[in-house]
């Protein structure tokens, strides 16, 4: 631990230029994508918006995929400002982006700290320019969960009973800790170092070799000639519409229903704390003529998991595991499940990106060893054993007249296939249509995909998709989308396959002082019905609808209010829940102190009527709690920059029960009707 002290002290005091970023309103950005469920996704978008920060966007210059990445603007509006700018020229003023159909002032307040006009250079920078930043965080709760719980042997009749409860006692402190490390030369290259430890985990131990128990670490060099990016350490990729491999923020069925065409950045540094969804190895990416880009890589890492009991009725016993993917290793029967498996992963992609069209080719080959158990569920009957599993894909992306066409379609060595593609349709003023078919075989898998789905992994489905977008007048905005999708085989929870069905809606009006949003969710889906003699299928209904007004009282303080109401229908079992919260923001002039306090009431019948709520939270920090039962929910978020190079952040939050007398269960049941949580973060810049 001492060395790693001495690293950091080294790091702070090497001399270097300074300048500042902003980062925007991520509740915002959350809203409007939708994300609900996965951290992942949002450290991902975090770090492209800071990059973005930094190195803005040419308005003049950029494509639909580099605009994309904005992630605020949803196709039909990139679609229009590509047409404006093709028919009326080079933007003069980021302000013309308002005579674009469907831009309103909220979209162009959103994207403006990552767009520029013209030449954009913030400050006179050499080729040995160094930016650095370190950002070091705490997090904790209280009161102390039954896992951190001290045994004695008197205390148990039987050794056995006391080695038990002794082994999955969690062995490290109630404490969790990040530390991050970046330096990059803007022009040329970048590195990164990520050490991360989750509460209960230990250092330095014979499973913590590394002194923490998730260890990232990688270099980028850009020279800009044929070899466009090499990367050596860890690296996400993104290609095609994710039916291969896809890391990261990926778009998806959302109340901005005209986002859900993918724009991969191929290979990229993995800066995220997520111990599952990276490669770890080689990887570049080559530009072997001016339209053409190729992209190739190799990774080998180990990964966790779950040895399966060795068949020894069969001729060849044939060891297998399943995959462990929580990313704890707190006690003794967590840390036996890390490293397991050897995960090997090798690829080629090559694009051609023409002025009309663009197209591209990718092959995938994996192989874990031992292999996956396939499971003896019904749901697990196709699942995959990653055993020497190869695919190819062809994607595509074309459009004229208004119409825009995308899709992949894929194969697997089995001789399963996967295909999405879609259509969309911005002609029309203040109104723009998509349609989006996707067909996944029952045997079809990528370990790495994530594709549009209704669930995650990309398989046993089909589905038609509709969204409509629209803005008939400019300060109101109104999305709907219908899906309608069917399973092949069984799926968890739903034994004998069936057919469901979505729908959304959200409307928004918004002035310059105040804005009010209303949206409408029905979901329908096919699940089990154990009540009976015998197992059934049955629809299971759940709605949502949700009413949130937003009014600026003054340019520091801001206010939020939102009532949420949830139903769950399932046969005869009928569930309701609703949230209220208030939620008040405030900003000094100089930006220099940020403060959100929130106050929420929540009551629903069980945890099929939980309510997500997002929260305000430390950079680069997540939280999206289900709130359900009965209680009360506070918290405070604090962002203080005393001086031009720190920024400290505090989040402090308090959940109150007063119908239990305990919380969760297990190894993580709290013994009080309270929970305390607390963050603290400090980032230098440099």
């Amino acid at each position: 631990m001492r060395q790693i002290i001495h690293v950091v002290i080294l790091l702070f005091i090497i001399p270097c230029s300074v300048y500042s970023q902003s980062v925007p309103d991520i509740e915002k950005l959350l809203e409007t994508n939708d994300i609900e469920s996965s951290e992942d996704y949002y450290e991902d978008m975090i770090n492209s918006l800071i990059h973005l920060s930094v190195q803005p966007i040419n308005l003049n210059s950029a494509g639909f995929d580099s605009l994309k990445m904005l992630f605020f603007l949803s196709d039909a509006q990139i679609d229009n400002l590509l047409d404006f700018r093709k028919k009326h020229g080079a933007f003069t003023h980021p302000n013309e982006l308002l005579l674009i159909t469907g831009i309103s002032q909220q979209d162009l307040s959103n994207i403006k700290p990552f767009i520029h006009i013209g030449t954009y250079t913030p400050e006179k920078q050499s080729r040995y320019h160094l930016s650095q930043e370190i950002l070091a965080r705490l997090k904790m709760t209280r009161p102390k969960q039954a896992g951190y719980k001290k045994y004695s042997r008197k205390a148990f009749l039987y050794e056995k009973d006391y080695i038990t409860k002794k082994q999955s006692r969690f062995q490290g402190p109630p404490v969790g800790t990040l530390l991050k490390y970046k330096i990059s030369n803007q022009q040329r290259w970048q590195g990164g170092l990520t050490l991360e430890n989750d509460p209960g985990e230990n250092y330095f131990t014979k499973n913590q070799k590394t002194g923490f128990d998730f260890l990232s670490v990688h270099v980028c060099y850009t020279p800009e000639k044929i070899i466009h990016r090499i990367i050596i350490g860890d690296y996400k990729l993104q290609w095609g519409q994710g039916l291969l491999a896809w890391s990261g923020y990926s778009s998806g069925k959302s109340t901005s229903t005209l986002s859900n065409e993918k724009s991969g950045n191929g290979i990229a540094p993995y800066t995220s704390t997520d111990e599952n969804r990276y490669l770890r190895g080689i990887a570049a990416s080559l530009h072997p003529t001016r339209t053409v880009t190729t992209e190739i890589f190799v990774s080998y890492k180990k990964t966790d998991g779950n040895l399966a009991d060795l068949d020894t009725l069969t001729p060849e016993a044939v060891q297998t595991a399943s995959l462990y993917q929580t990313g704890y290793h707190r006690n003794s029967s967590e840390c036996k499940k890390k490293h397991i498996l050897k995960e090997f992963t090798t690829g080629l992609s090559t694009r051609l990106n023409h002025r009309y069209f663009r197209i591209g080719i990718q092959l995938l080959h994996y192989n874990f060893s031992p292999p996956l158990t396939i499971g003896k569920a019904s749901y697990q009957q196709y699942n995959e054993t990653g055993n020497q599993r190869t695919l190819v894909s062809i994607d595509y992306k074309t459009g004229g007249y208004h119409f825009y066409l995308f899709g992949e379609t894929a194969r697997s060595g089995n001789g399963t296939w996967a295909t999405i593609n879609g259509l969309r349709y911005s002609g029309i003023p203040r109104l723009a249509l998509c349609a989006l078919y996707r067909h996944y075989d029952k045997g079809y898998h990528s370990h790495y995909n994530s594709g549009f789905a209704e669930y995650s992994n990309t398989t046993n489905e089909e589905g038609l998709y509709l969204g409509l977008e629209s803005t008939p007048f400019r300060n109101l905005k109104i999305n709907v989308y219908y899906d309608r999708f069917r399973f092949f085989s069984p799926r968890y929870q739903a034994t004998i396959p069936g057919k469901g069905q979505e729908i959304v809606g959200d409307v928004t009006f918004n002035r310059s002082r105040w804005d009010c949003s209303f949206r409408f969710k029905h979901e329908d889906k096919p699940e089990d019905d154990k009540t009976g003699e015998s197992l059934q299928s049955v629809s299971r209904v759940k709605q949502e609808y949700r009413l949130q007004f937003t009014c600026s009282i003054c340019e520091q303080l801001k206010s939020r209010t939102r009532t949420s109401y949830t139903r769950y229908l399932k046969k005869e079992k009928h569930e309701g829940g609703y949230l209220f919260y208030q939620d008040i923001m405030y900003s000094s002039l100089q930006a220099s102190l940020k403060a959100q306090f929130r106050f929420a009431y929540f009551d629903t019948d069980s945890y099929n009527t939980r309510i997500y709520a997002y929260e305000n939270n430390v950079l680069y920090g997540y939280s999206f709690p289900a709130l359900y039962d009965r209680g009360f929910r506070s918290y405070l978020n604090l962002n203080w920059k005393p001086f031009s190079l720190i920024t400290l952040y505090l989040k402090a939050g308090l959940t109150y029960y007063p119908d239990k007398s305990t919380i969760s269960s297990s190894l993580t049941q709290v013994n009080d009707n309270k929970l305390f949580d607390l963050s603290f973060q400090i980032r230098i810049k440099l």
